[in-house]
């Protein structure tokens, strides 16, 4: 895996975007009506994978809630080791399909509930043996994950949508064509502030921590770093013992209800010592000069981590880069995990 292909996955976001939108404006409409019918039929929805594809459904639990349905995500591997009922509708999420854990969840529960599934790949094992099968329409991606993140959010930003399902596609529209704006010069500059670490925290609330889990993962997966990511809430309870000069943090602060919460916690630990860098579609003057500050396309709160994306994973290549490494490039797993 060359590191140029990292890059040239992070610049089809606005293409596999655009793909996404085509499908669910036409065919993909009836798998929506019918993805709301079941939901709203269903005592429970009960979403899982691993890795992004455990967290990413995070970003619309509450709305959900909000809605009406109940909802909740598990690790596709303790759902198989350690089942729990599933009373309702199973979403299983995985972009090749060929999870080993999803895959043998999908065949194992297969007719006892509704086993629905998103996936990059509609001949894939799940896709064989799901319905409805939600496509994330990404194309091919080879290196670590980052447009079938994307569109894996994007498909469920629309299965949350409680009304106008047009405005909401005019919604992402509007976003593909604003996911690559970014600054590569303070993408650089924050880069070189924080690479000189072993860990690095990752800190946010409310949708946004999908975010922060998802830097997490590809931080430890690219850049060879260990890597947590918290609430802030949680971040206050213990870990917050961590902070100083050898401390490196980033905030993910999105604009909505707890912006200032978020906010203040970022300067705080910033005079204390921390190296912080804050991801937000707010403006810089919200801020202090003592943080870097990378500004994303402001889309509102649900729609944020489609929004930051692109910089926190191009803040991904650049602090790969400082300590000599290739984000896009495994040491010892595959594209596809077939072992558990």
């Amino acid at each position: 895996m060359s590191e140029s292909a990292f890059l040239t996955e992070v610049a089809e976001h606005p293409a596999a975007l655009r793909n996404l939108i085509q499908f669910y404006s036409g065919e993909g409409r009836t798998l929506l009506a019918q993805w709301k019918r079941l939901a709203g039929e269903s005592a429970s929805v009960v979403f899982s994978g691993m890795g992004t594809s455990e967290f990413a459904a995070q970003m619309i639990i509450a709305e959900l809630a909000a809605a009406g349905i109940n909802a909740l995500t598990i690790d596709a591997g303790e759902l198989l080791h350690y089942p729990r009922p599933v009373n309702g509708m199973l979403i299983l999420i995985s972009q090749s399909g060929e999870s080993i854990e999803t895959r043998t969840i999908a065949d194992k529960m297969n007719g006892s509930v509704i086993v629905g599934a998103i996936t990059n790949n509609g001949n894939s094992t799940i896709a064989r043996i799901a319905e409805p099968v939600f496509l994330m329409c990404a194309g091919n991606e080879a290196a670590i994950t980052t447009k079938t993140y994307v569109n894996t959010l994007a498909v469920l930003f629309l299965m949350a949508d409680r009304g106008d399902e047009e405005s909401a596609l005019n919604r992402l529209r509007e976003l593909s064509d604003s996911i690559s704006e970014y600054d590569m010069d303070a993408i650089d500059r924050a880069a070189a502030g924080i690479s000189d670490t072993e860990a690095i925290h990752f800190v946010s609330r409310g949708p946004a921590v999908v975010a922060a889990k998802q830097a997490s993962l590809t931080f430890m997966e690219g850049a060879r770093i260990a890597a947590a990511a918290f609430t802030g809430g949680a971040f206050r309870h213990g870990p917050f013992e961590t902070v100083g000069k050898e401390h490196r943090c980033v905030f993910f602060i999105p604009g909505g209800n707890t912006f200032h919460l978020l906010r203040d916690m970022a300067l705080e630990i910033s005079e204390k010592g921390s190296r912080v860098v804050i991801i937000t579609d707010q403006d810089a003057d919200n801020f202090s000069d003592s943080v870097h500050v990378l500004k994303v396309p402001e889309f509102g709160e649900d729609l944020f981590c489609l929004c930051a994306a692109p910089t926190q994973e191009l803040l991904l290549h650049a602090v790969a880069g400082h300590r000599g490494i290739s984000a896009g490039e495994f040491r010892y797993g595959n594209k596809i995990t077939v072992r558990e």
